[in-house]
């Protein structure tokens, strides 16, 4: 799980680069951290008491995975509205 969290972070870097509007750039970063938050809300919340229970770094690691995606998509949003103005 947390190999696949790197490796969709290293997409969100690559897939960033390049000549894509920040609009294009935000729709990417939601799809992929709307994939990795389906990913943990399964494993981490709507999980038996008893898993999530067993799997607190996991949680934790998925967590991690996300802020950078966040960041990202929050400045974007920034980034679009301060273009408005």
């Amino acid at each position: 799980m947390r190999s696949v969290a790197i490796v969709t972070l290293a997409l969100i870097a690559v897939s960033t680069i390049g000549c894509k509007s920040k609009q294009d750039q935000l729709a990417e970063v939601y799809a992929q951290l709307d994939t990795m938050n389906t990913q943990y809300q399964k494993d981490c919340m709507l999980a038996p008491v008893d898993v999530i229970a067993r799997s607190q770094a996991k949680c934790k690691a998925e967590r991690d995975a996300m802020e950078p995606a966040s960041k990202k998509y929050a400045a974007l949003q920034a980034d679009i509205e301060a273009s408005k103005h």
